[in-house]
């Protein structure tokens, strides 16, 4: 009954449109209120779950990502991929894709990749002569690839919620991340071959001119390597790399010259309100796993599934269709948040690595960024392009599918996930 009316709840202030965190603390003091518990379970909730010191690592990597797209980092990283594979056949669409992958590995979130490299790479794209419409699908099925490639904040989330090692879903990360990109480089290339007009073939750029981009580009480029080493060889944990991050920022605007003072409080100033934010859903999200855990919800819900199938693969494909829908709904957070404590135990029973399930439910969710209603990623470049929703939303469309097919590549092939984790970590 505690549940039915907590979860009921939370449904009902979703379809009424308010906001997450008024959803979520009200169904939690439903709960509270249908189980005869005191509210003061509420605020110890809050504070229990924010006390979390791997929390902290999601303000220092969301405050590095922002210092760093204050600091014409987003320039150095179009300027060297341009230089690589700019002259491919859908040059810039390439250029898109690496660009995404490298400034993931600093950001870690896909709206900071919309926001720092969208407006860079759409003008860029459009003043070559490439369609405006499937600039913006590609800057945003690209960034896809941010919150999956290490730093990434939907990990740490996860990390925290289930008790995995962060450094561990960092590394897992990387590959299906590659992966991911190249996907959508294919699918570059084959609108190119089949339209030129949309994807024009760039310029060769020779080898003297793109060491000398290099050699001005390779602090930015070494930002992602040092994070991930530093994980990897247990020199830093995720939260000391956080630091380490923001520091570098800070140097590589000193190096470029670009740090001012308004632009950095800025910076500082929008990555306190996002964690901010967080760390309340993550207190909310802590007591109402608990009221959920008391009334063996998760349990029941396992048991409930396996009675119908015993089949991992199809319990995973209907948990990647949830997560899509919810995905259109619900920011990734907040229903990476809310639902792991529920899938986990059905996961344990299934034999599905945790590993693998973060890696799952991060992509699926991040996928939610460009679909309506609360695609921010829509809205983002809807914003800086002067398009209506529905014409970012069409020119993402061509590269869709191949998101889908890479999601039930990851789901039926672990190995992508947890090959490099287990290799670099056992």
């Amino acid at each position: 009954m505690v549940s039915v009316g907590l979860i009921s709840t939370l449904i009902m202030m979703l379809f009424l449109k308010a906001p997450v965190i008024v959803a979520m603390g009200t169904s939690v003091a439903v709960g509270c209120w249908l189980g005869d518990l005191p509210l003061y379970l509420i605020a110890q909730g809050i504070i229990d779950g924010s006390m979390s010191w791997s929390l902290l690592s999601i303000f220092f990597f969301m405050m590095a990502g922002n210092i760093m797209g204050v600091c014409g980092v987003a320039d150095q990283i179009f300027s060297f991929a341009n230089a690589c594979v700019g002259h491919w056949p859908g040059g810039l669409a390439h250029v898109n894709c690496l660009c995404s992958m490298v400034f993931a590995g600093i950001s870690g979130a896909a709206a900071a990749d919309c926001a720092a490299l969208g407006p860079i790479e759409i003008k860029s794209m459009t003043d070559k002569g490439y369609d405006l419409r499937y600039s913006t699908g590609i800057t945003l099925a690209s960034s896809m690839v941010g919150p999956i490639i290490p730093p990434s904040v939907f990990f740490i989330m996860f990390g925290v919620v289930t008790n995995t090692s962060i450094a561990k879903l960092f590394i897992a990360g990387i590959v299906p991340g590659v992966v991911i990109s190249l996907a959508l480089m294919l699918v570059c290339a084959r609108i190119s071959i089949r339209r030129p007009d949309i994807f024009p073939r760039g310029s060769y750029t020779p080898m003297k001119e793109r060491w000398r981009i290099f050699k001005k580009s390779v602090w930015s480029l070494l930002a992602p390597v040092i994070i991930v080493i530093g994980m990897t060889s247990g020199s830093v944990s995720p939260t000391e790399a956080g630091v380490v991050a923001v520091l570098y920022s800070l140097l590589l605007g000193v190096i470029y010259r670009t740090l001012k003072w308004n632009a950095l409080w800025n910076a500082v100033r929008d990555s306190m309100i996002m964690a901010a934010s967080s760390l309340i859903l993550f207190g909310f999200a802590s007591t109402m796993s608990y009221i959920l855990t008391m009334e063996m919800l998760p349990t029941k819900l396992a048991t409930l599934i396996l009675s119908l199938t015993q089949n991992k693969y199809l319990v995973l494909f209907l948990i990647d269709l949830l997560l899509l829908v919810l995905g259109c709904f619900m920011s990734a957070s907040s229903a990476m948040i809310l639902l792991t404590p529920i899938l986990l135990p059905l996961m344990e029973k299934l034999g599905v690595s945790t590993i693998q399930l973060g890696v799952l439910m991060c992509f699926a969710l991040t996928i939610g960024i460009a679909t309506p209603p609360v695609g921010m990623g829509l809205y983002i470049l809807a914003d800086i392009t002067h398009q209506k929703i529905e014409e970012v939303f069409e020119g993402f469309m061509p590269f869709f599918p191949a998101l889908v097919v890479m999601l039930i590549v990851l789901t039926l092939v672990p190995q992508i996930s947890t090959w490099l984790p287990n290799l670099l970590m056992p």
